[in-house]
């Protein structure tokens, strides 16, 4: 964690200006679009306790409604010195998925966005853990990310970039750990989930695991 907290720092002065180029191309392809659709898949409320984690230098907490109480967590201190500059009303904590500064049943809602992909298949088992540990019995996690709905659509988008020449993609896919939806899924089913997504764009979907105590969202825009 530690080289990977010296990377983040590194990016820290740059990151907001580094998403903005090459929005077509297929990293940063929707970047904004699937932060607004994560922020609109949040109920507004004026008791809501939310947590973003991996919040970086703010770009999903801009757009959040700032009527909750916003908690963000990121490994990478001088990204949140990004979000005091900007003036954003979130209490910030140094932390991560596998260690999350909080109580048990501390949050109503967890969010997070191109973050979960830094994780390798062991961390984020038990980052699923760590997040149910503070949720709330009737609440729910939102994560958008680069991720595959399962192998077989892997190896066709793998097939895809072979055909284009990407290699660069092809280097993605080696050194970083997309979520597997499918595995997600059983894997927050087991913890008691429901879980629902949509496509974001080639590479990014949105995964919503909500309680099986919780009737609070009516899932709109979801699809199984």
């Amino acid at each position: 964690m530690n080289r990977m907290n010296g990377c983040h720092d590194s990016q820290a002065d740059s990151y907001d200006k580094q998403v903005l180029a090459d929005p077509g191309d297929y990293i940063r392809e929707n970047y904004f679009g699937i932060l607004d659709r994560v922020a609109e898949l949040i109920p507004v409320g004026r008791s809501l306790r939310i947590l973003d984690i991996g919040i970086g230098t703010g770009l999903l907490t801009e757009r959040m409604p700032q009527k909750m109480d916003l908690y963000g967590i990121d490994i990478s201190p001088k990204m949140m010195d990004k979000i005091r500059e900007k003036g954003l009303p979130v209490q910030l904590k140094v932390g991560s998925f596998l260690d999350i500064p909080f109580p048990d049943s501390h949050f109503d809602r967890i969010v997070s966005t191109f973050a979960f992909h830094h994780l390798t298949p062991e961390e984020k088992e038990k980052a699923y853990a760590e997040m149910h540990r503070v949720l709330k019995p009737d609440g729910f996690i939102i994560i958008g990310d680069f991720m595959f709905e399962s192998e077989a659509q892997a190896d066709r988008l793998s097939q895809r970039f072979r055909s284009e020449g990407r290699t660069d993609m092809l280097e993605e896919f080696e050194e970083e750990c997309f979520t597997y939806i499918d595995s997600a899924t059983a894997s927050l089913s087991r913890l008691g989930y429901n879980v629902c997504y949509e496509r974001g764009s080639t590479l990014s979907w949105i995964i919503r695991a909500t309680s099986t105590n919780s009737q609070k969202h009516d899932g709109r825009g979801d699809r199984t």
